[in-house]
């Protein structure tokens, strides 16, 4: 549910609006396009075959006819953060290995306190619930691929073959932050730079053709959940926008917050019911 679903004199729900449902601000560098940003509803459909996830949001947009509007989506291919332990870190379009230090699927103590809406944070039918951020972040792939390869590990703060941090020699060893420039990507977007800040990276690939000057329009379709967008995504992002390096080759061209209610539970319930009854 996106904040305009909240919004007064719409639907009778703006006294329902958590306040961890925060508009999120507008970041330095952000060149963002109003028309792959927002929304009140928010579908994401996953599948094997891209085909299945297409045919999925097309069957939901059919059913919502009249009542709702493809406002923009979103095609992803792959996925950029490991989600076990056990699982290979994947890489992302600029060939490093991304989401190493990821939330694991199966570490339930730090989804609890990271992720799920816990009794007590804010508005009750986001319990057990959780916060999307969404951003589509374009990559200067061109620029990037004319950049040397000690300059690009440097700016991302790990070797690009082993995903190793700077000085250590496996991808899982612990960082040692200040060994790293201090405008490295993985040392100012480190838990330990931003107060604990933590989210849980779902994020994927895209490729949408060119420009029109013969550039990749590609990049990464960030996805972060967390259990208050104002503590987790906000409090990174300030520090990435203002200090990271890599901000020279990417950019933040579309944006959107949303509230997940908890999922089903049995056949009894619906998704959302929480927020209406």
């Amino acid at each position: 549910f996106g904040p305009g679903l909240f919004a007064p004199g719409r639907f009778g729900l703006e006294d329902k609006r958590p306040e961890a449902l925060a508009d999120l601000e507008q970041f330095p560098g952000d060149n963002l396009d109003a028309a792959r940003s927002g929304g009140d509803l928010c579908v994401q459909a996953c599948a094997d075959d891209p085909q299945v996830a297409v045919h999925a949001i097309r069957q939901l947009a059919r059913i919502g006819f009249g009542k709702t509007a493809m406002r923009w989506s979103q095609l992803g291919f792959g996925k950029t953060s490991s989600t076990t332990p056990d699982e290979q870190t994947p890489r992302n379009m600029m060939g490093f290995k991304d989401g190493t230090r990821n939330i694991s699927g199966t570490d339930t103590a730090a989804l609890d306190r990271h992720v799920w809406v816990a009794p007590g944070d804010g508005a009750g039918w986001m319990t057990g619930g959780s916060y999307l951020v969404a951003r589509r972040i374009r990559m200067h792939i061109e620029t990037w691929d004319r950049t040397p390869l000690q300059e690009q590990e440097d700016i991302f703060g790990r070797d690009k073959a082993e995903g190793a941090p700077v000085g250590k020699p496996k991808e899982h060893d612990a960082p040692f932050l200040k060994a790293m420039k201090p405008d490295a990507h993985v040392r100012l977007a480190h838990p330990d730079s931003n107060d604990g800040a933590t989210i849980l990276r779902r994020g994927y690939s895209f490729t949408d053709g060119t420009d029109g000057l013969g550039r990749l329009d590609a990049g990464l379709f960030f996805l972060a959940y967390q259990r208050d967008v104002r503590k987790g995504f906000v409090r990174i992002q300030r520090a990435l926008s203002k200090n990271d390096s890599l901000n020279e080759y990417i950019q933040h061209v579309g944006s959107a917050v949303f509230a997940v209610p908890p999922g089903v539970r049995d056949t009894d319930d619906w998704w959302g019911r929480t927020l209406f009854v």
